[in-house]
């Protein structure tokens, strides 16, 4: 059941195409953006801006909790449908859950992405600087040097998937108090 539970909520994170490609959007450049603050932190030169990083974690934690406030409101006949058909709360849970994290997962796949070919048009660039015999072997090593370490990139998207559950279970109470007949009221 878990599994079919899961693809259900992939399926309802792709049904809501705008605000699945908007938070979407917004969740990959966040991560971007907190990936640096990260790799600023823990190998940057010099002192390390803390006051960059929490503000890039407290933004993170707003907006998971925002987004799950919003998917939670959104769908609030479809839960409500779920419940009468005989879902538990832990079954909705657990497609919030699925959908939250679907779009975690999809930025991150983005994120990286985008880090893996920066970092190959990096290197072709510069590989064909030394062909050219326009630079030196030693530049070459110093300059595709990769981006991000891999560590930083670790660090966010667990701090990404730890925000999403604490959204989800902040909002969880409004799950709970969610009544069935609210799927049957008529809406004007």
């Amino acid at each position: 059941m878990g599994l079919r539970l899961w693809s259900k909520s992939i399926k309802l994170a792709m049904r809501s195409r705008r605000r699945f490609i908007a938070f979407t959007l917004m969740y990959t450049v966040l991560m971007i953006w907190m990936t640096w603050n990260f790799q600023d932190f823990l190998y940057g030169e010099g002192e390390p801006d803390v006051l960059l990083l929490v503000v890039s974690i407290v933004s993170t934690l707003i907006l998971s909790m925002l987004y799950a406030w919003i998917v939670i409101n959104y769908r609030k006949n479809e839960i409500a449908t779920l419940k009468c058909i005989g879902y538990k709360n832990s079954n909705i849970r657990t497609i919030i859950i699925g959908e939250l994290t679907w779009v975690t997962f999809v930025a991150f796949m983005i994120m990286a992405e985008a880090l893996i070919h920066i970092t190959a048009g990096t290197t072709y660039f510069y590989q064909q600087q030394i062909l050219d015999k326009k630079i030196s072997a030693a530049l070459y090593v110093d300059n595709t040097a990769p981006i991000l370490n891999i560590w930083p990139v670790l660090a966010t998207l667990t701090m990404f998937l730890v925000s999403q559950i604490l959204g989800i279970l902040v909002m969880y109470s409004k799950i709970l108090k969610l009544r069935p007949i609210v799927a049957l009221r008529v809406l004007k």
